[in-house]
């Protein structure tokens, strides 16, 4: 039977609801196209690591293409494998990349969670050393994806959870962990500190260095996301867009971080249902207006999601396109292609991919 791959996109599935309704806020007219600002200093994308076919060769190829050609000047790498975490963060420092590891322990408990950063700090120290450039997340959305903040056995029950009284409190509890958490990674590691939050977790920045964010926009804050954006600065830190992007179909722009949830993973092979249309210019197009605002507000960095999504290859038939529900900016073929990435490591840039790299373009 099928199983559904677990991404970072795909896990947000059973949180949706409960996001959405915590993040809305008031309905107000549509603001002007900003104009542009300086470049950003930080100019990324997010490279995951939880894959099922990983060659060192790939992620060397991949980082030279991410630096190369994208024109990234930093990289977030995701992962809860140290060994790959670590593999990736040297290609990327190679490549003259800032990187930022963000260390992943998703449905683990807090002592779990610690543990696994400290061993991240002690190894990105010892790269920093060599490599100046690299800085840590410690987590990702763990209102979520960590156990104990919020009720729930796994990520979809607390992701369930999150909006109901059961959940009250949790901001504290998450501030509680956090602090923990700089306490055990400062003494291991004298880089920069950030944490990867959701939009709707209240976060005490006041002991990290740089403010990170999730920030997706979809018709839901379309009307005052830049005002959202905005509103980062008043911590009075570096601010850094550590997701976002759309996927590769028509109306995708407006189901922003959730546009991947249209293939049915019941079926075997998975199927996108009918009516969904291949569209790289909606994607392409969003990744450049979010870039127009985030110059014009003197952020000092973005982060596209993602570059490339190994399980989840492109098909001229619509109903087996996978990519089409995909936020990558590399599309793959599937292994009858003759050029399955499995086989060759074959990817080739999406729209999306060359507008990122003109805009990325010294």
């Amino acid at each position: 039977m099928p199983h559904q791959p677990i991404s970072r996109r795909t896990m947000l599935a059973g949180t949706a609801a409960a996001a959405a309704g915590l993040a809305a806020g008031p309905a107000h007219a549509a603001p002007a196209a900003p104009a542009r600002g300086r470049p950003l200093p930080q100019r990324g994308v997010n490279y995951d690591t939880e894959r099922e076919v990983w060659k060192p060769a790939y992620v060397r190829r991949e980082m030279r293409a991410i630096r190369r050609d994208l024109h990234c000047n930093a990289v977030i790498i995701l992962g809860s494998d140290l060994r790959r975490l670590m593999l990736a963060a040297r290609c990327a420092a190679d490549e003259g990349m800032f990187v930022w590891l963000e260390a992943r322990q998703f449905d683990r408990d807090a002592r779990t969670t610690l543990r696994f950063l400290a061993s991240v700090a002690r190894e990105a120290e010892r790269l920093r050393r060599a490599h100046p450039g690299v800085g840590i997340s410690v987590g990702c959305e763990l209102t979520i994806f960590m156990a104990g903040l919020v009720p729930g056995e796994d990520w979809m029950e607390r992701g369930a959870n999150l909006g109901t009284p059961a959940a009250a409190g949790y901001n504290e509890r998450l501030n509680a962990f956090l602090r923990r958490a700089l306490t055990t990674v400062r003494p291991l590691f004298g880089g920069r500190l950030t944490y990867t939050s959701g939009e709707w977790e209240e976060v005490d920045w006041r002991g990290f260095d740089v403010v990170g964010v999730d920030l997706y926009r979809d018709e839901s804050n379309e009307a005052t996301y830049a005002r959202n954006v905005r509103a980062l600065h008043r911590f009075g830190k570096p601010v850094v867009i550590t997701e976002f992007g759309c996927c590769t179909y028509r109306g995708a722009g407006d189901r922003g971080g959730m546009g991947f949830d249209i293939v049915d993973w019941t079926r075997n092979p998975p199927v996108v249902p009918p009516g969904y249309v291949r569209d790289e210019q909606e994607q392409a197009r969003y990744i450049s207006e979010l870039l127009d605002l985030y110059e014009a507000e003197r952020l000092h960095g973005a982060f596209a999601y993602n570059f490339i999504d190994p399980g989840a290859p492109y098909s001229p038939d619509p109903g087996q396109d996978l990519d089409m529900a995909g936020f990558s900016l590399v599309k793959v073929l599937p292994p009858d292609s003759g050029l399955g990435y499995e086989q060759t490591g074959h990817f080739a840039p999406k729209l999306a991919f060359r507008t990122l790299a003109r805009r990325y373009a010294p």
